[in-house]
């Protein structure tokens, strides 16, 4: 088994939008403490503050050296793969090219994207094939020409392009569709809300959809995102978490999210993260709850008191 990586997310400002020089410094701190990754939810359309993924990508280009960056999940057949190509090529190249950047894509959990954007949802898986098809010409070939459904394209390219190649893009989604999407053309798998057993069976279901159309996606290219809280406090991690089942309309009826998430103290995360490893992933994206204020202190007891005791469990 590969070693266990640990990122967070940065997003979901339930409390209130943190003042700037707070959210640089939650960038920061995560790179010191030698989180794996940031990533960051595409909400455009969202009833709470959001800020813009690839404009957060940016300033975590500039403020940080070794940490990993992406989006959770991008809605990307809401974008241009042409400009999204371009983009995320220069991103790779304000990281020093050093594979920090990652793409992760998806229909997008919020069809009204789309649609305000004058695109039909049912044409969505479409145009999401095409542009990955896309995008990987772009970062590898100097002319791309293409005569898709979707997208038209003559002698076109980008530059610069990702120093490594094409970058690996993730697919997020936890249906069969989407991990059928994986099999054919992802690089890895990237679910969300999903019960240890739940993506164990999913995982094997992969591995049998990666052989059906004769591709190999690694087993360990697999991460699911936990929304979570930590603290030595289990009552202030009660309290965190009763606020967000009452934000998902799940109070009384929390069992699912209970399996689906990492809330309480150091040991009850690490508890709970521990079925995951059992259960064969090893790539996390701990979704923080909670006021701005706090996260800087949920990074310190993730890397302190959390990685370290699933690093020695695993080895």
């Amino acid at each position: 088994m590969g070693d266990i990586a640990i990122g967070v997310g940065l997003g979901q400002f339930h409390d209130g939008l943190p003042e700037p020089e707070e959210l640089f410094r939650y960038v920061e701190r995560a790179d010191e403490l030698g989180i794996d990754s940031i990533w960051l939810p595409d909400h455009v359309i969202s009833e709470r503050p959001e800020l813009d993924t690839t404009v957060l990508m940016s300033v975590i280009a500039a403020r940080t050296r070794d940490i990993k960056m992406g989006p959770s999940v991008l809605t990307l057949p809401a974008r241009n793969p042409v400009a999204v190509a371009n983009t995320y090529a220069n991103l790779d190249y304000l990281t020093g090219g050093r594979g920090r950047v990652i793409m992760a894509v998806g229909l997008g959990a919020d069809p009204r994207l789309c649609d305000v954007l004058g695109i039909s949802s049912a044409q969505r898986p479409e145009r999401l094939r095409e542009a990955i098809e896309l995008m990987r010409r772009l970062w590898t070939e100097d002319s791309v020409d293409y005569d898709g459904e979707h997208y038209q394209l003559n002698g076109v390219t980008v530059t610069p392009k990702p120093a490594q190649g094409t970058l690996d893009i993730w697919i997020g989604g936890n249906s069969d569709a989407a991990l059928k999407r994986v099999a054919r053309y992802g690089d890895g798998w990237f679910p969300a809300l999903m019960s240890p057993q739940e993506f164990n069976t999913k995982l094997d279901r992969l591995m049998a959809f990666c052989d059906e159309v004769g591709r190999e996606v690694e087993r360990d290219e697999a991460g699911v995102i936990l929304p979570s809280y930590v603290a030595r406090d289990p009552d202030r991690a009660r309290e965190i978490k009763a606020r967000v089942l009452e934000r998902r309309g799940l109070v009384g009826s929390s069992s699912k999210f209970e399996e689906c998430s990492a809330f309480g103290t150091p040991v009850d995360c690490v508890e709970t993260i521990q079925k995951y490893v059992d259960a064969g992933c090893t790539k996390f994206v701990l979704m923080p709850a909670g006021p701005p204020s706090e996260r800087i202190g949920q990074l310190e007891l993730y890397s302190r008191e959390v990685l370290p005791e699933l690093s020695s469990s695993t080895s």
